[in-house]
């Protein structure tokens, strides 16, 4: 057989193993996974599938093609309220933890995350959109919001 039929015959195997497999659950917060970038292409994040309870993730901005800064991050959602750790820039770790105020936004596809000892922000809300991810970040009172809104990366 020649190596590219091997190839192709490997490949179409592969493909059907794949295809066939059952689709996996993601879970509650599986509407956060995947590789999301802004319009204008400057902030980006990205979300692991998750393993054993854990999502990994990790955000850019970039300015002037140059990156200007970075966040890693990961969601336990072991505990019955998920945690939620970001350590931007390398610093040293931040937990928020998954509300369950009954007055703050609650809504499918939507998760909202709280440390009132935090300086900026005290409270980070994902919801899933009509076009993507969207994410808002404030005080426990409302005030100094910001707002992201992310689609599908192409690439």
């Amino acid at each position: 057989m020649s190596p590219k039929l091997l190839a192709a015959a490997a490949l179409g195997i592969a493909l059907a193993a794949c295809a066939s497999s059952p689709k996996r659950d993601l879970g509650r917060l599986g509407f956060m996974v995947g590789c999301w970038q802004s319009a204008d292409g400057v902030n980006l994040e990205v979300w692991s599938p998750p393993e054993g309870g854990l999502m990994f993730g990790y955000a850019t901005t970039t300015r002037n093609g140059a990156l200007a800064t970075f966040e890693q991050s990961r969601i336990d959602t072991r505990p019955s309220r998920a945690q939620y750790v970001a350590s931007p820039e390398g610093q040293r770790p931040v937990v928020f933890t998954e509300t369950r105020d009954p007055l703050a936004l609650v809504a499918p596809n939507t998760v909202t995350f709280e440390n009132a000892e935090h300086d900026y922000p005290q409270r980070i809300t994902y919801r899933a959109t009509e076009d993507g991810l969207a994410a808002n970040i404030s005080k426990l009172d409302g005030s100094r919001p910001a707002g992201y809104a992310w689609a599908r990366c192409k690439s």
